[in-house]
């Protein structure tokens, strides 16, 4: 049982709540050296460690969010669809 955060009412108990994504900002994600590690045997069959690197670039980050009642998440998702 919980209160939904967009149009206040208390929704049944076992119900569960829906993430809304109410905003979001664009964000840039620069370079990083040796970011990932990968496991990875060798040519003797000896299991070795292998960085790589992650390019970065450019997406998306939620700013903000909320815990929704099913028919305010349908209706959110409806109208951000369209």
């Amino acid at each position: 049982m919980f209160v939904c955060q967009i149009c206040s009412k208390v929704v049944p108990p076992r119900t569960p709540p829906v993430r809304v994504v109410l905003q979001r900002r664009p964000k840039r994600y620069s370079f990083r050296l040796h970011a990932n590690v990968i496991y990875r045997p060798d040519s003797n069959g000896k299991i070795k460690e292998h960085k790589t690197n992650d390019p970065g670039g450019v997406g998306w980050e939620t700013a903000r969010e909320a815990n929704a009642c099913p028919d305010c998440a349908a209706e959110a998702n409806r109208s951000s669809s369209g």
